[in-house]
């Protein structure tokens, strides 16, 4: 492997990266990983440069077009190639995977080895810090993942089971299997389902692990259980890491899952709602004193705004002040209007 062409490991990198790599391919670049930890750094230095190369959300095919093509050549040039196959653009825009680029998505991957040095191949779906994107997984499920989450599955799903591992926030519509549960590891929970919609939340820095079941049924187990939970829908699971405690409880469901919108409508709704949907879009915990929030109604609409933006527009509308931090947003009633 030490002698293979640099022209031809860079072309397949990116023939791996734009989602359009054949088996052959794959299976020279496992090799060339394997090899040395050198190989390993390159294609990292690939991939941050196929993702540092991210500018705009394109609106239609023709700037989709253009854009993979300006990307593509740039990666090109870094590494001083000549010229390379003419690709099928228009099936990878048809592909899910053309988020990646689109949206600052990666892909990355690592194995394991059985006894009989067979080698299974795990698949990572990374967002980056604002990005969302939506993936079509090996049996036709579709995950959205939210803003810096990760998603690992097999190349292959097993014959008795299909299992994934989630960090951080994804909704998922679950393909119909009954012979072959889908299986969604989160930290210390597992959600298991047949067939059905649901939203789990399962960010390490935060301390609650959430469960939302829009359709279907979901059984949640974990070893910190002393039984197994049924979910029904529009209710909500949530399990405190730092207390080990479990609450189920009931929402409308759909609220929390208005972060894979293009945009997000309110209509004269109740600022309790509106702050499910905020929450979930800027991934983001938003307190606000309850009454306060479910006597309160607004209308606006949110696009590209940034959650300061937002709530000092809010803050013109309603009698409001309000703290960011990182990871948590408090709205203060202002003190003539606070309601307990």
């Amino acid at each position: 492997m030490e002698n293979y062409n640099t022209t031809d490991i860079n072309l397949i990198i990116i023939h791996y990266l734009d989602g359009s790599a054949t088996l052959e391919e794959k299976a020279i670049l496992l090799q060339w990983l394997k090899y040395s930890e050198e190989n390993r750094n390159d294609f990292t230095d690939t991939r941050d440069l196929w993702l540092s190369s991210y500018e705009a959300v394109a609106e239609n095919e023709l700037d989709i077009e253009i854009a993979l093509e300006r990307l593509r050549s740039r990666i090109l040039k870094e590494y001083k190639l000549s010229k390379s196959p003419k690709r099928k653009w228009n099936s990878w825009y048809q592909a899910a995977a053309v988020l990646l680029v689109l949206l600052g998505m990666g892909y990355w991957f690592s194995t394991r080895f059985s006894p009989a040095t067979e080698v299974v191949t795990q698949y990572q779906l990374i967002t980056a810090k604002g990005s969302k994107g939506r993936f079509t997984l090996p049996d036709g499920s579709i995950v959205w993942l939210n803003s810096e989450s990760k998603l690992t599955y097999p190349e292959t799903f097993r014959k008795d089971k299909r299992l994934v591992t989630l960090e951080g926030e994804g909704y998922f519509e679950v393909t119909e299997n009954k012979e072959k549960p889908f299986i969604v590891q989160a930290g210390l929970i597992d959600v298991e389902v047949l067939g059905t919609a649901f939203d789990i939340s399962n960010y390490p820095s935060q301390n609650l692990v959430e469960t939302v079941l829009l359709n279907g049924s979901v059984k949640l187990s974990g070893e910190r259980f002393n039984k197994d939970i049924i979910l029904k829908p529009d209710q909500i699971f949530e399990y405190d890491r730092s207390s080990n405690k479990a609450t189920i409880s009931q929402t409308t469901a759909r609220l929390h899952v208005d972060w894979i919108k293009e945009r997000l409508v309110f209509d004269n709704d109740r600022l309790s709602d509106i702050l499910i949907s905020m929450g979930g879009w800027y991934n983001l915990t938003i307190d606000c004193p309850k009454t306060f929030a479910e006597k309160t109604r607004m209308s606006f609409t949110i696009r590209g705004e940034s959650i300061d933006e937002i709530l000092n527009a809010m803050s013109l509308i309603i009698p409001i002040r309000y703290e960011i931090t990182p990871e948590n947003v408090k709205i203060i009633p202002k003190n003539k209007y606070v309601i307990y």
